[in-house]
């Protein structure tokens, strides 16, 4: 991949080949449930849009490589100004406002942005906090611009007769900076390269059968993004894309039957809220023949349940990966309820399937060292758990501005940079991939490592059971494991309840290797996908329900 590219590239062709197709479908303002409205673009429209702010941006003084704060909303524009930085070789930086004010500024001021293109209320903070922005020539207000300098958005449309000059880039030039959630850490930006987005839509399109003219209801903004470049339809539902779980379904349930899509698109917390409402309803969405989800695994019922709502031979895939890179692997419904569930049943892991198109995944010791170089005998055989690693083109090379966090996730290595996903896993004889947790959650006992997504997936069964979560309580080493468990929603915890978790774990290696069983009303999690749980908060949690346990060592 040493040619010139721009992930902007990507729509132009779609815009040249098949310019009256939609792009982009977003509920208008005056959207309801019984009767939807659509707003649409096709390509050619984002395409022309793209241009026009593109020109405007470099008016204003934009250049090739400035970073761009970019706060917001999902919108038909944002994605025309998101694509129009990419055109003018700027850096788009995308934080997650779900992180939270305090961290949100930390982000900011350690990103240095030359540019700010945002709404009305981050540009009056800005005025308020000002230290954060210090770095911040030109600023672009998008909405009312009040009190303070630059120019709104609308004033950077510029239009002219021919298309805008994309600028070309080397794949490793970035192009955006696209920051971690902070729900196991703090949060960091990642630097996303246009080499490395390219092989994302590579190894997506390969391993999904996904082609132009296909439709996805999208109910995560930032897979928009894919969808345009892959020349498929992103449809939008009405939702409050920052806040997943908040989603109605019957939304979501309208957009798909309105526009028949082929393939949908959103967290586990979106798929179990829509599940149970279409189960409730006897809602079938005959149109998806695929459904994805990321952001955490998803039970086994979950795809039972799908089966009801889907058409035959329809499918839900998991594809796994992070901020850092993806795809790494994927499994789908047929695959994960075979042979591989049993194994989940029996306390083995979640399996994530075989290694996606370009990735190269190695298992190796667990350790909280950085690893400068990479050599064989870091290598951990068959089977055995460890640290999940993978290099390819897919992969981000570093974290900006942060070189002790690119030390210790990215080992250097002649195939190119490998990454530390920060999880726990292992490669079965087939060469797939299983799930084991995150490194950081694992609870490590006086007699050995418990992994948190294996002994999950034993209690995980229990038909009345929403979701559990295993913790340590004590210091390192000795730790004492703690089950939270999250009912569904409508059942009850009962000691009957308890007594049947503790027998579904009798013939597992994990029998009695839980010290306490706890019912939680509802799981703190992350605020992107309003699926991964918040453990620290719910170890601290368990501390004061447990006082007893904390000095006590695991038997």
């Amino acid at each position: 991949m040493s040619q010139r590219f721009n992930v902007a590239d990507f729509l132009r062709r779609h815009a040249n080949e098949r310019p009256d197709a939609p792009a982009l479908r977003f509920p208008t303002s005056h959207y309801t449930t019984s009767a939807p409205s659509w707003d649409t673009w096709s390509f050619q429209e984002l395409d022309r849009a793209s241009d026009d702010y593109a020109r405007g941006f470099a008016a204003q003084g934009v250049i090739v490589g400035d970073r761009t704060l970019m706060l917001m909303k999902p919108s038909l524009d944002f994605y025309a100004v998101l694509f129009g930085l990419f055109k003018a070789g700027a850096v788009p930086v995308l934080l997650d406002p779900g992180m939270g004010m305090k961290n949100l500024l930390v982000c900011i001021e350690r990103t240095r942005p030359r540019v700010v293109v945002a709404m009305s209320i981050v540009h009056a903070v800005r005025c308020l906090v000002r230290k954060p922005f210090a770095s911040a020539e030109i600023l672009i207000t998008a909405g009312s611009r009040w009190f303070w300098g630059g120019v709104t958005l609308q004033q950077c449309k510029v239009t002219a007769d021919q298309p805008f000059e994309i600028a070309q880039l080397a794949p490793d030039d970035d192009a955006a900076i696209i920051f971690t959630s902070g729900s196991t850490g703090v949060a960091k930006g990642v630097a996303s390269k246009h080499g490395m987005f390219r092989a994302q839509v590579d190894a997506l399109q390969e391993m999904l059968g996904f082609e132009a003219g296909q439709s996805d209801v999208q109910c995560f903004a930032a897979f928009a993004i894919f969808d345009i470049c892959m020349g498929m339809t992103s449809i939008i539902p009405q939702m409050d894309l920052s806040k997943p779980a908040t989603a109605n379904p019957a939304d979501i349930v309208a957009a798909i039957h309105t526009w028949e899509p082929d393939a949908t698109f959103g967290s586990p917390i979106v798929w179990q809220n829509l599940s149970r409402h279409c189960v409730a309803n006897q809602i079938k969405l005959p149109s998806l023949k695929t459904a994805l989800t990321v952001g955490a695994p998803i039970p086994a019922y979950l795809h039972r349940r799908f089966q009801d709502i889907l058409a035959p031979g329809a499918q839900i895939w998991t594809p796994y990966g992070a901020t850092e890179g993806l795809p790494v692997s994927c499994i789908a419904t047929h695959e994960l309820l075979g042979e591989t569930w049993e194994r989940t049943r029996r306390g083995e892991g979640t399996c994530v399937g075989h290694p996606a198109p370009g990735a190269d995944i190695r298992i190796i010791g667990i350790t909280e060292d950085a690893i400068p170089s990479w050599t064989d005998h870091l290598q951990l055989p068959q089977g055995k758990i460890g640290e999940i690693v993978v290099s390819g083109p897919q992969m981000s090379p570093e974290y900006k501005d942060v070189p002790p966090a690119t030390r210790m996730a990215k080992i250097q290595s002649e195939r190119g940079v490998i990454h530390r996903m920060g999880d726990l896993g292992y490669l079965d004889a087939s060469g797939r991939l299983w799930f084991c947790g995150r490194k950081a959650h694992r609870v490590q006992t006086s007699f050995g490592l418990v992994p948190a997504v294996p002994v999950e997936g034993v209690f995980n069964e229990h038909p009345d059971v929403f979701r559990t979560a295993l913790v340590g309580v004590g210091t390192r080493g000795s730790e004492v494991p703690v089950l939270c468990v999250e009912m569904e929603p409508g059942k009850r915890w009962s000691p009957q309840v308890e007594a049947d978790l503790n027998a579904l774990a009798a013939d597992t290696q994990w029998a009695n290797t839980v010290a306490r069983i706890l019912n939680h009303p509802a799981f703190p999690t992350d605020a992107r996908h309003n699926s991964k749980i918040r453990r620290e908060d719910l170890r601290s949690w368990v501390a004061t329900q447990c006082p007893d346990l904390a000095g006590k060592e695991a038997k």
